[in-house]
């Protein structure tokens, strides 16, 4: 092979791997941005929590139930979404695995408030698609309250 023809194919070798690259960095800014539109959203939905805990009648919009609760058990079931709101943001954005979310979750579903929640919403969940990491994860937290509420479940151990 002349030398011309090395310092060519070196070219598009060159070429090749520079188109890499950017690419790469291109995939690596959207997967930032996305990321980082997560985080926004969700510290946008802890703040309406927030204040819908602290003014019950704001907290009057977020009443959908299919029975009526006490405004008490209201704030606490605002606080139960905003716990299982921040383990499932925390899953998605890759911060805690599946395992490590599920053993939050086995500890959470031991307080019958958080149970009571999770059944007064199970009408939200039927909604989700069924291919969603929210719609999985839910599922498995199905299981888990079921577990609880029936006494079986020895919650710290996966």
């Amino acid at each position: 092979m002349s030398t011309q023809e090395q310092g060519a194919q070196r070219g598009v070798t060159t070429g090749l791997a520079f188109g890499a690259a950017v690419v790469a960095l291109m995939v690596q800014r959207r997967q930032l941005h996305r990321r980082t539109e997560m985080a926004a959203k969700h510290r946008l939905q802890f703040d309406v929590l927030c204040k819908a805990m602290d003014d019950p009648v704001l907290a009057q919009v977020l009443d959908t139930y299919e029975d009526s609760v006490r405004p008490e058990e209201h704030r606490q079931f605002l606080f139960a979404n905003a716990l299982y709101g921040n383990l499932l943001h925390a899953y998605r954005l890759g911060t805690t695995n599946l395992d490590e979310t599920l053993g939050h979750l086995r500890g959470i579903c031991q307080n019958h408030i958080f149970r009571d929640y999770w059944d007064a919403t199970r009408h939200h969940r039927e909604s989700l698609p069924a291919g969603s990491q929210e719609r999985l994860l839910a599922a498995q937290v199905d299981e888990i309250v079921a577990r609880a509420s029936e006494a079986q479940d020895r919650w710290w151990i996966a």
